[in-house]
């Protein structure tokens, strides 16, 4: 039986940096409120709804201002 191993992929700093920003997405210290959430903290509900409506928008039919 032949037995086939993989080899170690190389280490470099940008491997271990996205490991270590997974590691902080899934860990339970993470519990910064979502942008929309802390948007309506700052502004009130109502202005976030109406600022969150405009910028997601349909802006392709829109007149190009220069």
């Amino acid at each position: 039986m032949r037995v086939m191993t993989a080899a170690a992929p190389p280490t470099s700093r940008g491997l271990a940096l996205i490991l270590e920003h997974c590691a902080r997405l899934n860990s339970i210290e993470h519990g910064r409120p979502t942008a929309v959430i802390r948007l309506r903290q700052a502004i009130g509900e109502e202005l976030a709804r109406l600022l969150m409506t405009a910028l997601a928008g349909d802006h392709s039919t829109r007149p190009r201002v220069v």
